[in-house]
């Protein structure tokens, strides 16, 4: 997240150096960005790795999926990843859950407060090469 920015400083600032009409300008900008940052805003993966396909299963031509369910926590960690279906069962499980631990989100926002959000699901795909 970005550095904090205490606003009356800001104001003080500008109102130092510029007339009056342009620090009511500038205030008039600033109360718009401080509202704007408190808007709703989803859960956003930001970053993360792409599962590791197991060698073996690739070289034999082997495919499948994996369900999991995970929590991500107010500073967009994952935590708390379970496996919830597995096809072929337990092949996939470890490659999917180490790639989970990489993913990193933009927290969910409601009504200016950052929430934990529970339960996600995700499936991952292990394509088998043609």
């Amino acid at each position: 997240m970005g550095k904090s920015v205490n606003i009356e400083d800001v104001i003080g600032a500008v109102c130092r150096f510029f007339r009056p009409s342009i620090c009511a300008l500038a205030m008039g900008l600033l109360a718009s960005c401080t509202v704007q940052q408190l808007a709703n805003q989803p859960l956003q993966l930001v970053k993360g790795n792409a599962p590791i396909y197991p060698a073996v299963l690739k070289a034999e031509g082997i495919g499948g999926q994996v369900t999991v369910q995970y929590d991500v926590t107010r500073q967009g960690r994952v935590v708390n990843a379970r496996i919830v279906a597995s096809e072929p069962s337990g092949l996939f499980d470890t490659a999917a859950l180490q790639a989970l631990g990489s993913w990193r989100f933009k927290p969910q926002v409601r009504e200016g407060e950052v929430e934990a959000v529970l339960g996600m699901t995700s499936t991952l795909e292990f394509r088998a090469p043609q």
